[in-house]
Parts: C-alpha cells; structure tokens; sequence
C-alpha cells in the first residue's frame, strides 16, 4: 500500500520534491559539520526520495560519502565518489562495481530510504531489518551517527507498530522541512 501511496506521486513533482529535499538536508546544521554521510542510492523505479540532487550538494562541499552494500545478508558501508560505476545489486538497489569497505567508526550522519514513519521517529523500510541490524551494530561498537530518514510527507502515518529491534531514527526530512524527534 505505501507503495502505491508513493508511486502515485507524478514522477515530475517527485523529482521536484526529491531536490527540495536535498536542499533541506544538506541545510540541517549537522550536514554543515559532518565529514562522513551515509546515504542510499536511490532506486528510480521504486519512486524513493531520490538522492541524485543530494549527492550533488554533498560532492560540492567536499563531504565523503559511503553508501550501503549488502553482503551476507547484513548491511555494510562502502566508500562512494559521484561518478563511480554503479551495478543493480540483489534487490536493484545501486551499489559500487568496486566495493571498498567504508570505515564505520567515521559515519556521522546515516541518511535512509523508508516506505513510511510516524511522529514518533519509527519506520517501515523494506521489511528485511537491514538498517535496524546495521545501526543496533554500530550503536554496541559506541558509534552514534545521526538518524535522519528521506521522504515524501505523504509517507507519514498515524502509528507504526514497534518491534523490540526495530531502531528509532532522530528525525525525517520531506519536502516541508526536517521533523525532529530526540
């Protein structure tokens, strides 16, 4: 259903949405100050947020990007300069051809896909735990970046059921501005 929700977004306003995104983002004051940011690579057919805007803003300030590699069935981070080559990985999302490992004690802002949130700072993503298991893993090693999801407002819902592992994002930022939630 949230799928839908988001493909029936007009492709034009959802490109239009995406760079107003992008700006917000890269506005936030943590953006200004980090040095390492994670981010997905948005999947163009899935009608996500997409990133490309963001990846623009964020290469012309000098910001090192690391982006998310799935190996093993467990979410990895890999170092990522605009323009590398790009394969469609196990489940079409885009990831490097030439996969070096991203140094995970360095990340200070996680930037992730949804499918929905609530006020509350909970998510659906794509329902394998990736980035649950993946922040729950950095978060025992003391590493804390800053949770930020990407989405449409339209994504937003009354409340969505909470799992013992599933793990709080900080806030969202849509196309009306960031919504903080710790």
């Amino acid at each position: 259903m949230m799928h839908l929700r988001r493909k029936s977004i007009p492709e034009n306003l959802r490109a239009s949405m995406s760079a107003t995104i992008a700006e917000h983002a890269a506005a936030l004051p943590e953006t200004a100050g980090a040095r390492n940011i994670h981010l997905y690579l948005s999947i163009p057919q899935s009608a996500e947020v997409s990133t490309v805007p963001l990846v623009e803003k964020l290469d012309a300030v000098g910001k090192s990007l690391s982006v998310p590699v799935v190996r093993d069935g467990e979410l990895f981070t890999a170092a990522y300069r605009k323009g590398d080559l790009l394969r469609s990985a196990s489940f079409g999302q885009p990831e490097p051809v030439s996969v070096m490992p991203g140094d995970e004690t360095r990340i200070d802002i996680v930037l992730m896909p949804l499918l929905a949130f609530d006020g509350k700072g909970y998510r659906i993503g794509y329902g394998k735990g990736f980035y649950d298991r993946f922040l729950a893993r950095l978060a025992k090693r003391g590493i804390l970046p800053l949770r930020i999801g990407l989405a449409f407002s339209a994504q937003m819902v009354e409340d969505i059921p909470v799992d013992a592992w599933d793990e709080p994002l900080d806030g969202i930022v849509s196309e009306n501005g960031a919504l903080r939630f710790r």
